[in-house]
């Protein structure tokens, strides 16, 4: 598994921090799906027919059938998503950014700290519970999401944060982030100053 990791790090490339999805939410998240799936199957369970209309028409199913469809859905849905978070895994380097996940490949997420706008904590209640959080980083990506009613739809443009999801020490995490960013900002700002000065020393 770290193998894989190593595997696509640059030249001079180290690894500063590394986590994952705190496995107490995970399997909190696990708990309760089963527990809202099962409810939901065993009300179905105790009904012997189901009455709904197709084409217009009354039609009726059996409570039984409808209950083991949602059953063994929601089971599996329950299942990908569980071993989907159990696998993931966030690395910072040196120089960017990088989510892996993949239950049978293996695939990263690359986010050089050249591509990073801004970031930012975001600690909802299930973090509070569980003293994680959640850091957003913004690289310029947007998304097109719709609002308002089926008559009166709306488009609106929102932002596409990549997000490392309930990990420990947060702040920390951001904090680092923000020293990466501030002192990229210097650099360039740096390099800047020193063409304008010296603009000899940049010619080809």
């Amino acid at each position: 598994m770290e193998q894989e990791i190593f595997s696509v790090l640059e030249p001079q490339e180290k690894i500063v921090w590394q986590d994952v999805i705190n496995r107490k939410v995970i399997i909190f998240y696990l708990i309760t799906s089963l527990v809202i799936v099962f409810g939901i199957s065993f009300y179905l369970f105790s009904k012997e027919t189901i009455n709904y209309s197709s084409n217009n028409n009354p039609q009726t199913i059996a409570g039984l059938t409808v209950g083991l469809i949602v059953l063994v859905v929601g089971l599996l849905i329950s299942l990908l998503v569980f071993f989907s978070n159990l696998v993931k895994k966030y690395i910072i380097t040196n120089k960017r950014v990088l989510i892996k996940s993949g239950l049978i490949g293996t695939d990263f997420n690359s986010i050089y700290f050249t591509q990073i706008r801004s970031a930012n904590v975001n600690v909802g209640i299930i973090d509070k519970i569980f003293s994680v959080g959640t850091l957003n980083i913004d690289t310029g990506k947007v998304e097109t999401v719709q609002s308002g009613g089926s008559n009166n739809q709306r488009s609106q443009m929102r932002t596409a944060y990549d997000k490392l999801v309930h990990i420990n020490k947060p702040y920390e995490v951001y904090r680092y982030f923000q020293s990466t960013l501030t002192g990229r900002e210097e650099s360039l700002y740096s390099g800047r100053a020193d063409k304008e000065n010296n603009p000899s020393a940049y010619r080809k």
